[in-house]
């Protein structure tokens, strides 16, 4: 198999190219800024004609969209990925979106909703949205949603999330989170072995996959804590005013062979 992973240098993408690489297969990575590895492709993601040129060279069996820009996602939905779509053909295509709606046990049918200019991180959820349905009109194709991804990565790298936590841990600094907010996670290396098995299955359409049981924010940090044997004393749980939102991964239990652990197993 040819892999050619958009994205690469980052979190989940490297995690990605690494166990490809390992498993002997033949991957090309893209990087914007920070470069992981120097067989690496220099790729600024709104560069289209760049970008199909690094396709038609490569000429992959799959491309796994891994890019997660919080400030140009509605720039890529509307510019770069209609142009891709048109030039990829039967080539697969897999796009890590996100969460598209604040709601319990969404399913993969899920209605995703715009978010106005005054709620959180509008243009990133806005453009994961836009960007699906570019992609739903593809030959070959799969969206992964996942869970808010932690973990360590082969590179030795933890999720913004968890270094955050080690912060106020090591400074002795209270951490206040929600007790209240319900959300779904994945571990960065489970997460990649399921869109590894994605990437070489035939599945075309939407899948969710995150760990079975919501957590929330107090409790993820308390179970990290846990995780690293860290001093969990600086967790405080409060109570805020937001939306419940997870995931139901009935469809991802029927599909796949990956198994997703609790944060709280080994």
């Amino acid at each position: 198999m040819k892999a050619l992973i958009i994205g690469a240098s980052g979190f989940l993408g490297g995690t990605i190219y690494y166990k490809l690489k390992n498993a002997g297969a033949e991957v090309l990575g893209t990087y914007s800024q920070h470069k992981k590895q120097d067989d690496f492709a220099e790729l600024d993601v709104m560069d289209s004609q760049r970008l199909l040129e690094i396709v038609r060279d490569f000429a992959p069996d799959v491309i796994i969209w891994t890019v997660m820009n919080h400030d140009a996602e509605e720039e890529i939905a509307e510019k770069v990925m209609p142009a891709l779509r048109d030039a990829i053909g039967d080539t697969r295509f897999i796009f890590i979106s996100t969460s598209v709606a604040y709601e319990k046990n969404m399913t993969e049918d899920v209605t995703p909703f715009l978010r106005s200019d005054e709620m959180y991180n509008h243009h990133y959820f806005n453009g994961k949205i836009k960007s699906e349905n570019v992609i739903r009109k593809m030959r070959d194709y799969c969206i992964v949603r996942p869970g808010s991804i932690y973990g360590i990565n082969p590179y030795g790298e933890m999720d913004v999330r968890s270094c955050k936590l080690k912060e106020h841990v090591d400074l002795g600094q209270q951490y206040v989170r929600a007790g209240n907010i319900l959300f779904s996670i994945v571990e960065v290396n489970e997460l990649a072995d399921a869109v590894i098995e994605l990437a070489t299955g035939d599945y075309v359409g939407i899948i969710n996959v995150s760990e079975d049981k919501p957590i929330s924010h107090y409790g993820f940090n308390k179970a990290l804590c846990r995780r690293y044997g860290w001093d969990d004393s600086c967790v405080v749980a409060n109570r805020e005013i937001e939306n419940i939102y997870y995931f139901d991964n009935s469809l991802r239990k029927r599909l796949l062979k990956t198994r997703i652990m609790s944060i709280d197993k080994s």
